[in-house]
């Protein structure tokens, strides 16, 4: 059996030493406000514009911070009242002595610029606030250190709380003459001259005379630094960097070759459009031997201008592979990385910087070893007649490797993804399938190696958007379901021997998935598996939990509820879902109040639940109780105890035998379901619900087959359907004709035989036929739902407005570039952008539509604005019977009125600088609240939530209901909040 590659010294960081041991280290990838196009100019055309001579980077700059960084909602900006973030990207305004910012983690709450100068060849700006949070030198209360109760900021609010800040740096420069560039940073965001960038690298350019450089970045514990250089393009169209991670590229998706097999599977690779003008290039895979054809594809649509996106194509052998690769670059490969298993996104994601990356492995994090033969094709892109090129290793796994990548499409968004698979040891089939969810900063790969091989069973780890892009929530739950899907459509798998499985934010993945779909799992296995986020690196000081009006904080909680697991306990209380719990007991990064907090709730929905400390458990029977929790002393997050095969914390011998004791009952006799979001789940087992009463509210089925029929009880359903077939395979005799008792309603039903469902539709008089039934045509329902994150569930454009004068379009383009942008980083996605002009009947009728600009701007919005229950226009928008005036960002999301399958998503505004302001809300990653629709006024830029006129979510028919939102009277002005 081949070495796991994942080798782990157990870490002996507390959580306060791990904390201490990041600061100074730079930032961490996060969202902030911005404005862009603020002059209105446009920067297409630039075929004739000079590239810049050599890299540089500004050397005078202006530096301002800490401020607290909020992980949730809308992050605010803290560049006010001096204007905000845009007058500074702009040079609108310019850093003064005079200019004084509040921020709670500063000594008197105030900071001021300060100047800071690099040296030549320096690229990299300090952000070192450190004497800023006590200018005294210790008279006041510290940010964290303490060794007493409640002697630092950390004791009352948590290290969400005080971990991590923001810093800014502006620089303004000179140029001689206007000229192209790509700008290289590692900024959480970035603004050249107002234009917002998000994802380097990034085709820029450089204007005439004055620019003005915005950088904002994530800093530890008031520490970091931020860098950013200006280089010349390498082509019209560059392939961007592999972005290499732990062994595995995140840039380029390919599938793993095996030795003595033929590969035919999807690709991507992610490329940059460096210029103004469209582009329509080819990319090749160029091999570096006979092994891999070599293949070209024609980039369709055209890249926009400045577009990034990832272009599919094949990697395809043209022969079985020979043993030990056959390239001139067989070798082995090896890499050491950080070994320590993140949990939180933040916290994650501060782990691909080098600096604390360096500092976990200095605290004993360990290493993982990434070892494989590898043979290589270069990934060519080409347009107008210049070529950029990358070298993409590829992992060739031989005999003895029982491991490996492979690749699929995904049926969401056409996009390339990866999971990877631990092949079985023996046995013919069916086989059992484990599915072993990644921890934060964890590729599939390793968590493939993490797991022994077994005998009777296939492992598979699903790539779920990336090592740490969507906590196995959102994409990335639906990303495990369909790499599990493709194990049952490759393999001979057993449909009633799909066990699931994580560890850390993999076990907070095997909670929230198995929860969410329990129909689909013989058991659950969650190690070191957190709750939710609301209970996990929680930010106890929180604009938006303390100042948010209660109704427009019942929006943001209402469209959460979908991603919160603890509610959905319900969905183990019939108890046909078998849990498993292990955990550290002295796990430091996630601690056991977690795994406790679960057993309380599963209690108290009626199952029996047992828990232990020690080594062993002493049943691991499913039949001997519901619920099992195996708490193991002096063990911390990663550990292993020699008590079985393989790392103990992966391969617990006990959490293997009670999972693979059960196998999954397709038409149990008594079924419990709760759901809220009927996109999100609306079926289990044999039961579905069809038709809410209220959206987005607590449904609940509770059925069971007697010897009458059914007895049901239902609430907030208006029709739900039944698989007769459960009359068959219950076990329960059924005498005559059949009928189901809802909610103490009797209803005769059309016989017990067949296979079509029976629809039970409750809305009036209760009624039973097997005939489904007439559906308005605007209806949420399990294929279209919302709120807006829903439409880049569906295969997508990304659509900007063309109509208005250059500076508009500019606009509308640079958004839909940075949404863009924002979706090739963190969904792996194509994220294709396209001007309006290109939108026809056809590309309508098969995809969901994102649209940026006015609608005087856009003319697929304008086309369709008349369908639409949101009305804008300039200087007014309206929903329901409010109207508001002003300059307002406008967002919703509605079934394209020519194509109700359909979902059109706009983000649009009264005026231009209304537009500008539906940047400030990315709400791409996962627990950023969205309604069905948003009207807000330009304080968005710094208190979120409450700068919201109108909020909420449309009704079952997708018409505006005031319950289900806030609608705030017309006379509110900006600020008043």
């Amino acid at each position: 059996m081949d070495d796991t590659n994942q080798h782990v010294v157990e870490s002996e960081l507390t959580r306060r030493a791990f904390a201490q041991s990041m600061a100074g280290a730079a930032a961490v990838a996060a969202v902030g406000p911005a404005a862009a196009d603020e002059d209105g100019t446009t920067s297409a055309g630039t075929a004739d514009v000079t590239p810049v001579d050599a890299a540089f980077t500004p050397s005078e700059w202006d530096v301002v911070g800490p401020f607290q960084y909020q992980r949730r909602g809308v992050e605010t900006g803290w560049l006010f009242p001096e204007g905000g973030e845009s007058a500074y990207a702009t040079g609108e305004r310019t850093p003064g002595d005079d200019q004084r910012f509040q921020s709670a983690f500063a000594g008197g709450a105030t900071v001021t610029w300060k100047r800071a100068s690099l040296g030549s060849g320096e690229s990299s700006v300090p952000l070192d606030f450190s004497e800023r949070i006590d200018p005294t030198g210790g008279e006041l209360t510290p940010l964290t250190g303490a060794s007493g109760l409640f002697d630092d900021f950390q004791d009352w609010f948590g290290v969400g709380g005080v971990l991590y800040g923001k810093g800014y740096a502006v620089a303004a420069f000179e140029m001689s003459e206007r000229r192209r560039a790509v700008i290289e940073t590692d900024a959480s965001v970035a603004w050249l001259n107002g234009r917002r960038y998000e994802e380097p690298p990034a085709g820029v350019v450089l204007e005439e005379g004055t620019n003005y450089l915005l950088l904002k970045n994530t800093v530890v514990f008031g520490s970091g630094s931020v860098s950013v250089s200006f280089r010349p393009p390498r082509a019209p169209v560059e392939v961007n960097e592999l972005a290499s991670f732990r062994g595995t590229p995140q840039n380029v998706i390919v599938p793993d070759l095996r030795v003595g097999e033929t590969t035919d599977r999807p690709a991507s690779v992610r490329v940059t459009n460096t210029t103004g003008e469209e582009r329509s290039p080819t990319l090749t895979f160029a091999p570096d031997s006979d092994l891999v054809e070599e293949r070209t594809v024609a980039v369709d649509p055209p890249l926009a201008p400045f577009e990034t996106r990832r272009v599919n194509t094949r990697l395809v052998t043209t022969k079985p592979v020979p043993n030990r690769g056959a390239s001139a670059a067989d070798a082995e490969r090896s890499e050491s990385v950080p070994g320590l298993a993140m949990t939180s996104t933040a916290t994650a994601e501060a782990g691909r910087n080098e600096a604390v990356a360096k500092a976990v492995e200095r605290s004993g994090g360990g290493s993982f070893a990434v070892q494989a033969a590898s043979a290589g094709v270069r990934a060519v892109v080409a347009a107008g007649g210049a070529t950029d090129e990358r070298a993409v290793p590829l992992r060739v796994r031989t005999p003895e490797e029982t491991r490996w990548q492979t690749t699929f499409v995904s049926r969401h968004d056409g996009s390339v993804q990866e999971f990877s698979i631990r092949e079985p040891s023996g046995s013919s089939g069916p086989y059992d399938l484990i599915v072993s969810l990644h921890g934060a900063n964890v590729p599939s790969i390793n968590m493939a190696g993490a797991n022994v091989q077994r005998e009777d069973a296939y492992v598979v780890a699903p790539g779920a958007r990336g090592p740490v892009n969507y906590d196995h929530e959102d994409l990335g739950r639906l990303d495990d379901l369909e790499a599990i899907r493709e194990m049952k459509e490759r393999f001979d798998v057993d449909e009633d021997g799909v066990y699931l499985t994580g560890h850390s934010m993999g076990g907070h993945g095997t909670w929230h998935v198995g929860l969410t779909n329990p129909d689909r799992f013989a058991g659950l296995a969650p190690s070191a598996g957190w709750t939710d986020h609301e209970t996990y690196i929680t930010t106890t000081y929180n604009r938006d939990e303390l100042h948010t009006f209660p109704r427009l904080k019942a929006v943001k909680e209402t469209a959460l509820q979908k991603n919160l697991a603890l509610p959905k306990t319900r969905n183990a209380a019939d108890g046909t879902l078998p849990v498993f719990a292990l955990h550290g007991g002295q796990d430091t990064a996630v601690p056991t109040m977690h795994p406790r907090t679960y057993l309380r709730a599963l209690a108290n929905r009626g199952l029996s639940v047992r828990g232990e400390v020690g080594e062993r458990y002493s049943t691991p029977d499913p039949d001997a109780v519901d619920v099992a929790f195996l708490e193991v002393p002096g063990k911390s997050h990663w550990w292993d105890a020699g008590i079985g095969e393989g790392t103990d914390c992966v391969n617990h011998p006990d959490l293997r035998t009670f999972l693979r004791s059960t196998s999954r009952d397709p038409y149990p006799e008594h079924v419990h379901f709760f759901t809220t979001n009927l996109r999100v789940e609306h079926r289990k087992y044999w039961v579905a619900v069809h038709d809410q009463e209220t959206v987005h509210a607590p449904t609940k089925v509770d059925a069971r087959v007697t010897g009458d029929g059914l007895e049901i009880r239902a609430e907030n359903v208006a029709v739900l359907s039944v698989d007769p077939r459960v009359f068959r395979e219950a076990g329960v005799r059924v005498r005559g004709r059949p009928t189901a008792t809802v909610n103490g309603d009797r209803v005769r039903l059309p016989g017990k035989g067949g296979r079509k469902r029976v629809y039970l539709d409750l809305r009036d008089e209760p009624s039973a036929s097997r005939t489904e039934p007439d559906w308005p045509a605007m209806r949420k329902s399990p294929d279209r739902y919302g709120p807006l994150t829903e439409v880049h569930h569906d295969p997508y454009y990304l659509v900007y407005g063309t109509q208005g004068d250059d500076g508009e379009t500019a606009t509308n383009r640079n958004l839909a570039n940075v949404r863009s942008q924002r979706l090739v980083q963190r969904a792996r996605a194509q994220a294709t952008v396209v001007p309006d002009t290109t939108v026809d009947d056809a590309l309508m009728a098969e995809h969901n539509l994102v649209l940026f600009g006015r609608p005087s701007s856009n003319a697929v919005y304008r086309r369709l604005a008349d369908g639409f229950p949101v009305e804008v226009s300039d200087g007014r928008a309206a929903v329901g019977d409010r109207e508001y005036s002003g300059d307002l960002g406008v967002e919703f999301v509605y079934p394209n009125p020519e194509h109700p399958d359909n979902l059109v998503q706009v983000d649009t505004g009264t005026s231009l600088a209304g537009v500008r302001l539906t940047r400030v809300r990315n709400w791409i990653p996962t627990q950023r609240a969205t309604a069905d629709y948003a009207i807000y006024d330009d304080s968005i830029r710094y208190q979120r939530w409450n700068a919201c006129r109108a909020a909420g979510f449309f009704d079952g028919e997708w018409t505006v209901d005031p319950e289900l939102g806030y609608l705030r009277p017309n006379a509110v002005a900006a600020g008043d909040d």
